[in-house]
């Protein structure tokens, strides 16, 4: 016998040994981890991007739609919205959820200028509709009458 080892010999002669079970399974977990990474902060800018723009367009829509309402007229909408700022820097990180367009936001409030809103009845019209639609309460739904465009002497 001469001694040699079960391994196998290199053409330098160092001894080659086969990766082992546990690191093909360290490996592929390293892997796993830095996909979700990448995944997941690449989801969150393209996400967050893109639910602003739907939001906006949501809003345009129900604006649109609103107007359309009879004895409502012109229209305009202003929302208002609860920052909360995170004192964790990583809870945002760690967030499964991309549907919430401003993140940390919520919707408080709505205040509606229309034309129609000197009648009480569109003003209660106006109240449910947008409290149904936005999931809001009715006490946080303030609606205005619009000016005339062509009246600004309010005793006229």
């Amino acid at each position: 016998m001469t001694g040699r080892t079960s391994g196998t010999m290199s053409g330098n002669g160092d001894n080659m040994h086969k990766p082992t079970r546990k690191t093909h399974t360290i490996l592929l977990g390293a892997i796993v981890v830095l996909v979700i990474i990448f995944i997941n902060s690449s989801l969150g800018v393209i996400g967050g991007e893109k639910g602003k723009r739907e939001e906006s367009g949501e809003f345009a829509a129900l604006q649109e739609a609103l107007m359309k309402i009879e004895g409502i007229g012109e229209i305009s909408l202003y929302f208002h919205y609860e920052n909360r700022e995170s004192t964790n820097p990583l809870s945002n990180y760690f967030s499964t959820s991309t549907a919430s367009t401003n993140k940390g936001s919520e919707l408080q409030g709505v205040l509606v200028v229309a034309e129609g809103a000197e009648d009480l009845k569109i003003q209660s019209k106006l109240s449910k509709i947008l409290s149904t639609v936005l999931q809001l309460p009715e006490h946080r739904i303030v609606i205005a009458k619009m000016n005339n465009r062509g009246n600004t002497n309010e005793n006229e």
